[in-house]
């Protein structure tokens, strides 16, 4: 079936989505900084059958988003699908800044976990699924990627930028055989309720099946 390759897989929605895939029969990578804490989620994955392996990286630096792709490539061979969400709600409210609290250092920050490390993890996996004329890439955002949230100016504009990639990866792979999804997540990921991992690690799964649309919104939305 294939390595299907988490970004930012956390215990909630990163976990969701490799359990998906990995109950589909793909190996699993999951990258994040910590490599206790991913030892702990594939330990977890590995107890419910699924092949899975951490490998630790800080994708807004270059050499270890390098070494890490080389190592998922040792370990499980070639790629065929990215899931990209990587958050950085460390400190919580530190996310929080409006558009007058927005610094050119805080949206640099945001813009070089988002945008830049999404750019940097498609460029290890992109040429080889052209090459064999096949893959998926998903980027996840969340709904300020959409409608712009003032309480959160800098990771909105962040999420925007990384949904405008997504949109114009699309456009150049769509007749290479790559399939490229975004998905906004307009709603408070908790197991249980109507924003259960679960659900949402769904969308993605009906996505890969469908390749018919490049965004999904999960939750309410409105133009």
């Amino acid at each position: 079936m294939g390595t299907v390759v988490v970004v930012g897989a956390g215990p909630l929605l990163g976990k969701s989505i490799a359990r998906a895939f990995g109950r589909r029969g793909h190996a699993v990578a999951l990258v994040a900084r910590r490599a206790d804490a991913l030892a702990a989620l594939a330990e977890s994955l590995q107890a419910e059958g699924i092949r899975a392996a951490g490998f630790a990286a800080d994708i807004t630096v270059p050499e270890q988003v390098a070494r890490a792709f080389a190592s998922i490539r040792e370990t499980f061979g070639a790629i065929d699908i990215l899931e990209f969400s990587p958050t950085d709600w460390g400190k919580g409210t530190d996310k929080l800044t409006s558009a007058l609290a927005t610094t050119a250092e805080s949206a640099q920050a945001d813009f070089a976990l988002l945008v830049q490390g999404a750019i940097r993890c498609a460029r290890e996996v992109v040429p080889a699924m052209v090459e064999r004329g096949s893959g998926s890439l998903f980027f996840t955002t969340g709904y300020s990627a959409i409608q712009p949230l003032a309480f959160i100016t800098s990771l909105g504009i962040a999420n925007a930028g990384l949904r405008n990639y997504a949109y114009c990866l699309s456009e150049e792979l769509k007749d290479k055989g790559v399939y490229v999804g975004t998905v906004s997540i307009n709603a408070h990921i908790v197991p249980g309720t109507d924003g259960d991992p679960d659900k949402i690690a769904q969308v993605y799964l009906d996505m890969q099946d469908r390749r018919d649309r490049v965004e999904s919104v999960f939750g309410p939305h409105h133009h």
